[in-house]
């Protein structure tokens, strides 16, 4: 049976220019679950994100992993992983050699080398792929990291219908034992995939607990679900 671990997020404070665009944030995260993280452009959703893992000062923050207080999770081993919005890997490594890098583990490296949707492509350089081809197989490394929590910005950015459903799977997949924070402009498969829902609305934090609630806070049109 695998050990449960959690990621804690709280007392969160971010500013830009004077203006607060995060106010005393709470986000949880267990692993086994999706929780999902919808906003309008510019609420600090990526900002939020890269605070938990690490690589954005804030003013305030405590962010602990099954207990533990870490000021940048990411340097602290096999806890987090997080895809960004832009490419993150180097284009002169064809996909093979990425993944030995990334991907010291056996078992998890020969998976991502036998996926039926990747596997064609693993002599390639990065920078040879689609748009969307190269973002699967971002996420796909990701996913079969060795880390208990894995943060996604915008997953489905660029996507064609059959890697989204793809994606979807992987995530309903490895959330067995890893805990995942996802966030994307395509909220109805943020909704689908995720297990809970938090809003960021007004540099607050919201936990949706009926999904209505995403009308009445005028992120959506009324009457759309």
């Amino acid at each position: 049976m695998l050990m449960s671990h959690r990621l804690e997020a709280d007392s969160i404070i971010k500013s830009f220019g004077g203006r607060e665009l995060l106010t005393d944030c709470w986000v949880s995260c267990d692993t086994g679950e999706i929780l999902g993280m919808l906003g309008r452009n510019g609420c600090g959703k990526s900002t939020l994100m890269k605070i938990i893992f690490g690589t954005e000062p804030a003013l305030n923050k405590s962010i602990r992993i099954d207990g533990k207080y870490y000021e940048t999770p990411f340097t602290a081993g096999n806890l987090i992983g997080y895809l960004p919005q832009k490419s993150f890997l180097p284009n002169n490594l064809t996909l093979r050699k990425i993944a030995d890098l990334y991907l010291p583990d056996i078992k998890a490296k020969e998976a991502l080398l036998a996926h039926r949707l990747i596997q064609q492509h693993m002599h390639l350089r990065r920078h040879q792929l689609s748009g969307g081809t190269g973002r699967f197989f971002e996420i796909l490394l990701l996913v079969h990291l060795d880390v208990h929590f894995v943060l996604l910005d915008e997953p489905f950015n660029g996507l064609e219908p059959l890697l989204k459903e793809e994606v979807l799977h992987l995530l309903q997949e490895k959330k067995k034992e890893k805990g995942f924070i996802i966030t994307d402009h395509d909220f109805r498969n943020i909704i689908q995939v995720s297990d809970r829902i938090m809003l960021i609305d007004n540099g607050v934090c919201r936990h949706i607990k009926q999904i209505q609630e995403l009308e009445r806070f005028g992120y959506v049109p009324s009457g759309i679900f």
